[in-house]
C-alpha cells in the first residue's frame, strides 16, 4: 500500500472565513474531495493526516472538541472508501517554538518513522507554503492544492506540482508514484 500524507482544513475541507475548523457544523468538503479521496483509495493509497490546529492554542477548542470533528469528517469522507491510517495534530500556536507545527517537519518525521514510510515515494499535499516547506524538510515530494489566497507560494518555495484542486493534487500523485 502507498501513502500520502494530506494537510486538512484548506486542502480536504473548505477552510471557513476564521480559518478553524472548530465546530461539526463548519466542516464543508470540497466538491471534489470524495472523488479524489476515492481515486486514491482505488489505487491502493492509504492517507495519513497532518493537521496544524491553532484553534486549540487560542482556546478556540480543546483537543476532545477537535478529535468531535475529525470524526464527524471521517464519517463524511466515508464514502470514498480511504483507508486513513493516523492523523498527526499539532495543537500549538505560531510562536510556542514546537517541533511539529508545519512548516516545521515533526508531524510528517513521526509519520515516516512510525510507519516506516520510504521518503523517495511519499508525497505532501496541502494548501499551504508551510505544508510545501514540510514536505520538503522531511525529504518527501510537495504539492500545493491552490484553494484560496493563503495558497500563494513565496518564490523560495517550490513545490513538486501546484494542483487546481484535490483531485488534480492526487492524480499527480498516482501517475507519478511508482
Amino acid at each position: 500500500m502507498k501513502i500520502v500524507l494530506l494537510d486538512r482544513d484548506g486542502t480536504v475541507l473548505v477552510d471557513p472565513p476564521d480559518r478553524s475548523v472548530d465546530r461539526v457544523d463548519k466542516i464543508e468538503l470540497y466538491p471534489d474531495t470524495i472523488e479524489a479521496l476515492r481515486y486514491l483509495a482505488d489505487n491502493d493509497f492509504a492517507a495519513i493526516f497532518v493537521t496544524n490546529q491553532t484553534a486549540i492554542a487560542e482556546g478556540k477548542m480543546d483537543e476532545a472538541q477537535y478529535w468531535r470533528v475529525h470524526e464527524a469528517m471521517m464519517e463524511q469522507i466515508q464514502p470514498s472508501s480511504l483507508t486513513v491510517l493516523k492523523c498527526y495534530l499539532c495543537p500549538h500556536g505560531p510562536n510556542d517554538g514546537c517541533t511539529c507545527r508545519k512548516p516545521k517537519p515533526g508531524m510528517l518525521l513521526d509519520a515516516i518513522r512510525d510507519y516506516g514510510l520510504d521518503v523517495r515515494r511519499v508525497y505532501m499535499v496541502g494548501d499551504r507554503p508551510t505544508d510545501v516547506q514540510a514536505g520538503q524538510s522531511a525529504g518527501v515530494r510537495s504539492i500545493l492544492v491552490k484553494t484560496s489566497e493563503l495558497s500563494e507560494c513565496p518564490s523560495d518555495v517550490r513545490p513538486n506540482y501546484i494542483a487546481t484542486s484535490l483531485l488534480d493534487a492526487v492524480k499527480y500523485v498516482v501517475s507519478n508514484s511508482h
